[in-house]
Parts: C-alpha cells; structure tokens; sequence
C-alpha cells in the first residue's frame, strides 16, 4: 500500500496546519476528548458526555489495525480534530464488508475535512479488498447524510428506535457505498 493513501497535510483555510495520518496510540487522550464534545452537541454520534475513557479509545485503536481495519487521524495545529475508523467486517462470508464511523470537531465542520477523511477511507478500502462500506447515521443529520451520499452511499433501510439516548430512542439511517 502506498503511502499517500494514508497521509494527507496541507493548510486549513485559517492557516492552520493540517495533517491526516494513520491513528497511533497516543492520539487515544486527544480522540477521548472530541467524543467527550461531540457527544455534548447531543446530535451526531451514540455517545453521552463523560463516558468515554482514554483506555478504552487507546485499545479501540490497537484493535481496529489488528483486525485488519483502519483509523486515520485529522491532526490540525497539532491537535486531534478528526479520526476516521473502518471496521472490518470478520469471518469468511462477511470480510468483504468493512464499517465505517468518522467524527470531526465542530470548529472544524464545513471545511472539507470529513470529506477528505472519507475519500481517503474509501480510496483505502478498495485498495484492500473492501467490496461493500456501511454506516450509521442519526436520520435527523442531514449535513452528514447530504455528505454520504455525494460520495456515493445510497440508502439501505432506517433501523426505527435502534439507539436508546437520554432524550429517547432514536431511528438510525443504513446506508451504503459498492467498492
């Protein structure tokens, strides 16, 4: 696998730095912290304030890669702004199926990141053997939903009360993208 499939820099439209790059290990306090704030915007990802643990995200890192998966770290002035993780699929009739989560700081929205984070995702699954990439999205994120179907996931069903959040069950958007 090329290098530049998993390595992307250039500068923010503020004049940031920017660099997108394989997650290690020490990103797991800087990825604690954007779900810790992402999830207190209480509508893009399963997450509640406070319950996630840098230990936890430290292993979820180790065991994406182990298990023949993939986790790209937006790094903006040195800081973790994003992170991208695909989820392969295990077992011989369903390893052609990996899941894809992407999460991007607020501040950060709007300006090309999740889409650079997705493209280079996608552009990595076809390169290992990926035939089918799912996700699921809250059906009230319209931005995200607009995002993934630019790129080409289509719709394949909304799962009605799938996800139990304090302020109720919620009803998730399948969708999907052929490799």
């Amino acid at each position: 696998m090329t290098p530049a499939l998993l390595r992307r820099e250039g500068i923010a439209g503020d004049g940031a730095p920017y660099l997108i790059r394989p997650a290690r290990d020490e990103d797991a306090p800087g990825l604690a912290e954007l779900i810790d704030a992402v999830a207190a915007e209480g509508d893009y990802i399963v997450a509640v304030p406070g319950e996630t643990e840098t230990l936890e995200q430290s292993a979820r890192l180790v065991s994406i890669t182990l298990e023949g998966g993939l986790s790209l770290t937006l790094e903006i002035d040195g800081a973790v702004a994003g992170n991208v993780m695909v989820h392969r699929r295990a077992g011989r009739h369903y390893a052609h199926v990996g899941e894809i989560a992407i999460l991007v700081s607020n501040d950060r929205r709007g300006a090309g990141f999740g889409r650079s984070l997705l493209e280079m995702a996608i552009a990595w699954c076809r390169t290992v053997g990926i035939a089918k990439l799912g996700l699921r999205v809250f059906t009230t994120n319209e931005r995200a939903i607009a995002l993934y179907r630019s790129l080409g996931f289509v719709d394949e069903g909304v799962a009605r009360g799938e996800v139990r959040m304090p302020g109720g069950d919620r009803d998730v958007l399948c969708m999907a993208l052929r490799l």
